[in-house]
């Protein structure tokens, strides 16, 4: 079994070890608990199958087993501390089972045994079995401080400013002058690193000396021409690439027609989603990218898959997925609706898929490089102003959504 696949076989744990409890049926018990053994023969020293082996004994509150499985996770890993609450209330909850024992055995011998026990020891029992419900119940009561205090922080002073640099024309260039360009940018970026190389699942399909989508942000009803329009100007996916610290880029999944009355849009340059400013705080691991729009883009509409709509936008995961931040989460959100109400960015983890890729929807002779996909769970439209969505994004899947990011971003949006 090679990586990729011991890894994919690993995340579907995820879905199946939080839903058993004491009272599943043991036939369901012990077949995750043999798909976990299973997968632990390919890599015995595999840190995440060590970890769910634990919270496997805990979900069916097998505490003894708990502390046995743990023991095996500290021989792979003897300076992580991840599990160690979870033991300690696993500890309590044998010590407190035991105590419970004997002190029924005792009041069958002798009665009234039980009241001579100290207050105390009942009252603390009952914290850590409240404790351990809640933990596993209500994960964000454990797990969302992080998140609050991100959404406190308001005074961006100590922040420190990074330069946005312009959209640039890649019309014609080779493969190699475009990840040269990117090398230069990253090299300035917060992501720097003497090793960098576009990563290929992004950049490995860019076709030699093509065009590239450009800055055209509407269509021209009953078109007649060769589509030249499509490719003039800076091009399109030039505003992540040539800013890195950008994470989450923006762009417009769907080209509006060219109305009339929504040519402010049509010729603005906020239609380009360049960010006015992108500021960071090492301490906080935050990123906050800012960008203009107008009240009259709010009052903008196009019909979209059978519904008139505000103008989705979607989130771009190009940077991210550069840097191998692969999953991300919208912890929290201001004036924004999401364009599919469920099982969206706001609901749960999510996967970036962006990548460049030659295609034919510019319909310029031979194709264009552009970004692709369309990720309905990922677009959403701004209900009002000032807007605000707040990030999270991880390398690795989080075992659940309250998880600490390991980078946070936020993105506004202002007049």
């Amino acid at each position: 079994m090679d990586k990729k696949e011991l890894e994919k076989l690993t995340d579907t744990l995820l879905d199946k070890v939080p839903s058993l409890t004491k009272d599943s049926s043991p036939e369901e018990k012990q077949k995750v608990l043999d798909e976990i053994n299973y997968l632990l023969q390919f890599d015995p020293l595999n840190l995440k199958l060590l970890e769910w082996k634990v919270l496997y004994y805990s979900a069916i509150e097998d505490y003894d087993n708990v502390l046995l499985a743990h023991k095996e996770f500290l021989k792979a890993a003897p300076d992580n501390t991840e599990l160690d609450d979870l033991v300690e209330i696993c500890k309590e909850s044998i010590k407190t089972d035991n105590k419970s024992y004997t002190a029924k055995a005792a009041s069958n011998q002798e009665p009234g045994l039980l009241d001579k026990l100290p207050p105390q020891f009942l009252l603390a029992a009952k914290i850590f079995i409240l404790a351990a419900v809640l933990y596993f119940c209500c994960p964000a009561l454990f797990f969302s401080y992080n998140d609050n205090k991100m959404l406190n922080i308001r005074d961006y002073s100590k922040f420190q400013n990074i330069q946005v640099n312009p959209m640039s024309k890649y019309n014609y260039l080779t493969k190699k002058q475009i990840f040269d360009i990117r090398k230069k940018h990253v090299k300035n970026s917060l992501f720097s690193t003497e090793t960098y190389e576009p990563d290929a699942r992004v950049f490995g399909a860019i076709a030699d000396s093509k065009p590239w989508w450009g800055t055209v942000t509407c269509g021209q009803l009953n078109y007649k021409g060769d589509y030249h329009e499509r490719i003039e100007g800076a091009s399109k996916v030039s505003a992540q690439m040539n800013n890195p610290d950008a994470l989450v880029g923006l762009s417009l999944p769907f080209l509006p027609w060219d109305l009339g009355d929504n040519k402010e849009f049509c010729t603005a340059d906020y239609a380009k989603f360049l960010p006015l400013s992108i500021k960071y705080n090492k301490n906080n691991n935050l990123i906050i990218a800012k960008y203009k729009l107008t009240k009259n883009f709010l009052k903008f509409r196009a019909r979209v898959n059978g519904r008139n709509t505000r103008y989705p936008i979607q989130l771009s995961g190009l940077n991210a997925l550069d840097f191998g931040y692969d999953y991300v989460y919208a912890f929290d959100t201001k004036n924004i609706s999401m364009f599919e109400e469920n099982n969206n960015v706001t609901d749960d983890v999510k996967i970036f898929r962006d990548y460049i890729h030659p295609g034919g929807s510019c319909k310029f002779k031979d194709g264009c490089n552009n970004i692709s996909p369309m990720q309905n769970d990922l677009m959403f439209t701004v209900t009002a102003l000032p807007a605000e969505i707040n990030l999270k994004l991880w390398k690795k899947k989080p075992i659940n959504k309250y998880i600490k990011a390991d980078i946070y971003y936020r993105i506004q949006f202002t007049e």
